[in-house]
């Protein structure tokens, strides 16, 4: 049996601050962090010490080349600790960069640790115990908040401050830590968001937010200096006139668009609805459909697989049952 080596590596964000003259700001290392668990094998790391809402893919790709180091050097199980704001996004991009052989597991607190209530020790904790399993290793990176494991690429914050913040609203977690332990509910994801290659990143994908009766100037700005655009559409995938002549306008020029849904369970359909702006005249014109990810993942998706060299039907092949996209 291989003896266990758990890493922690720190980003900073709520579970590492401590209070400051203007509110609470990250201060407390990896090392500290990892300290409290208690356990004999295990290595610390800082990789960022900042808010999440200054973590973006540059970021994640640091992320993903230090986990990767950690597996190289014998570690068993990764343990992130990070902002809760972009938590998800992180994740998902770890799960697009890292072919995870071991468990990686994400975690952070919704209240600082100088609060009453805190509840970063029993995320960290939790987080120690699931990345200590190695069945994890087949669902990729998971983001533990709450005593519940979510994959990655369901994952949402849906509450602003309240304790219990994170949700699956596509099938809720597939775990939770019951007496210290990992309960798995539902088994690995048949299909991974493993992109089959990898590159910093270099492009630049704007995400438009789409609201009735929109006029498309938000779409043609985009198209200007961007590289790619995902559409956060209405409802199952659907935009205003203008929006759509925008869209067609910017795939001509050579800029792709890809359209999700604004909803948190953001499924988009394909043959449904007809007319100006459905998804029907969408995808005839040209745009690709992702099919359940949130504006910012396929935003990362469309980003890390552009800088690999991709092409967007390559990421998001939806025609195709149970893809990840």
């Amino acid at each position: 049996m291989t003896e266990q080596m758990l890493s922690v590596l720190g980003m900073g964000g709520t579970i590492s601050t401590v209070p400051g003259p203007a509110g609470a700001v990250p201060r407390i290392t990896a090392n500290e962090l990892a300290s409290s668990l208690g356990v004999d094998r295990i290595r610390s790391k800082d990789v960022f010490t900042r808010s999440s809402r200054e973590i973006g893919p540059e970021q994640a790709w640091t992320l993903a080349a230090a986990i990767e180091d950690e597996i190289h050097c014998g570690a068993t199980g990764v343990v992130v600790t990070h902002g809760t704001d972009t938590i998800e996004e992180t994740a998902y991009a770890l799960a697009l960069l890292v072919a995870a052989r071991i468990p990686i597991v994400l975690t952070g607190a919704m209240r600082p640790p100088h609060m009453p209530g805190a509840d970063g020790p029993a995320n960290l904790r939790a987080a120690a115990s699931t990345a200590s399993c190695a069945e994890l290793a087949g669902y990729g990176p998971v983001v533990v908040m709450h005593d519940e494991i979510h994959l990655a690429s369901l994952v949402s914050k849906t509450h602003g401050v309240g304790v219990a913040a994170f949700t699956s609203p596509a099938a809720g977690p597939v775990g939770r830590i019951v007496e210290n332990e990992p309960l798995l509910l539902l088994g690995p994801p048949a299909q991974v968001a493993l992109l089959s290659r990898r590159a910093a990143p270099t492009k630049r994908v704007e995400v438009v937010s789409v609201c009735g009766g929109d006029d498309g100037l938000a779409v043609e700005s985009a198209a200007e200096r961007s590289d790619a655009i995902v559409l956060a559409a209405t409802g199952a995938g659907h935009v205003p006139t203008a929006v759509a002549a925008a869209a067609e306008s910017a795939i001509a020029d050579g800029v792709p668009v890809v359209f999700t849904s604004r909803c948190a369970d953001g499924l988009t359909l394909a043959e449904t609805y007809g007319g100006s702006g459905s998804e029907t005249a969408l995808l005839r014109a040209g745009l690709v459909r992702s099919r359940f990810l949130s504006p910012a993942k396929a935003r990362l998706r469309l980003l890390f697989g552009l800088s690999a060299g991709l092409e967007p039907d390559e990421l998001f092949p939806s025609a195709e049952k149970g893809t990840v996209g």
